[in-house]
């Protein structure tokens, strides 16, 4: 088994839930979010990054070996394994976790940028988590104070390091500029994260011979998905409780996945359930093309896609990946 699992994904994924899977079946933490305000004060540094100079390697790798050897023992990194609230915690309680639980990794939303240099310094396995970008649009406009960095710096903060970073000058991001500029909605630049993020970071899975996990998938089939990941993680042999699954380690703020939705009302809207009563038609529409104009074509309004001559799977040697758009 590998020494660290990290977990990608834009924010609103899913990341956290399968962050939680991961941690029960495994019986060790994955740590929330180390690059994170509340945990390091290089986070405008590291946020979004794509690692290229020595000097933020150097820092970025004692900062993951701090938190991976307990030595950073910020209450955000335990997020997801406390029954309550932080504040609410006896700080005790915390204590006895970072005393008693062992650490097999980290979850990330913050750094789908660095996937080369996690698996040169931090060497272990990835698993990369994408949502329908409605979905996830959606999640975030009903989300009150979800930027760290505040809206819409964080989106400044973004593009700096994406888009107007000479490391890209010559993706085919650039290729996509006016529809960065057309982008004159919050809804219409949460939809330009996610498609930067996703039209950077695919082609970067499928150099690095890495796996995508959809949501969707844990969604619908939550055990035979959970099973695949499982098997990609080493856990072969492992039995799959339902708490697993269902039921949130952090009760306040998580929720129990699949249990909410009346099945009638899922199979007849499908997909959409997660954005009908949030996003009207047009934005719909708005989000989808922006989507598109990046190349990604992996989602329509109904969930899914299986482009011509590719196979979407959980798992799979990226026979699934529709061909990018070309520099």
């Amino acid at each position: 088994m590998s020494k660290n699992i990290i977990i990608l994904g834009f924010g609103r994924s899913g990341t956290t839930w399968i962050s939680d899977i991961v941690s029960k079946i495994t019986g060790k933490l994955v740590l929330f979010e180390p690059v994170h305000p509340s945990v390091t004060e290089h986070v405008e540094r590291f946020a979004y990054a794509t690692i290229t100079d020595r000097e933020t390697s150097s820092l970025l790798k004692d900062f993951y070996n701090k938190v991976l050897n307990k030595q950073h023992r910020k209450m955000w990194l335990l997020r997801n394994h406390v029954p309550d609230r932080l504040e609410h915690i006896n700080p005790d309680f915390l204590t006895m976790l970072w005393e008693e639980c062992g650490i097999i990794g980290f979850k990330e939303i913050r750094a789908n940028f660095m996937m080369e240099w996690y698996l040169e310094n931090l060497p272990g396995k990835i698993v990369f988590v994408i949502r329908h970008p409605c979905a996830t649009v959606a999640s975030i406009k009903k989300r009150v104070n979800f930027w760290e960095f505040g809206w819409p710096y964080t989106y400044d903060l973004f593009l700096g390091k994406t888009l107007f970073n000479e490391h890209y000058q010559n993706h085919p991001i650039q290729n996509c500029v006016e529809v960065v500029r057309r982008a004159d909605s919050d809804i219409a630049k949460y939809a330009v994260m996610w498609a930067i993020t996703h039209a950077i970071a695919l082609p970067e899975l499928e150099r690095l011979g890495l796996p995508l996990f959809f949501y969707e998938n844990f969604y619908d089939h939550p055990f035979s998905s959970s099973r695949e990941m499982f098997n990609y993680l080493g856990y072969e042999n492992v039995d799959i409780h339902p708490s697993f699954l269902f039921t949130p380690s952090m009760t306040a703020l998580a929720t129990v996945h699949g249990l909410e939705v009346p099945e009638q009302v899922y199979k007849q809207k499908g997909v959409s359930f997660f954005w009908d009563s949030i996003l009207n038609e047009e934005e719909v529409d708005g989000v989808l093309d922006i989507v598109k104009s990046f190349g990604i074509n992996l989602y329509d309004k109904h969930g899914i896609m299986q482009p011509s001559g590719y196979s979407v799977q959980a798992i799979s040697p990226f026979h699934w990946l529709p061909r990018m758009m070309e520099t």
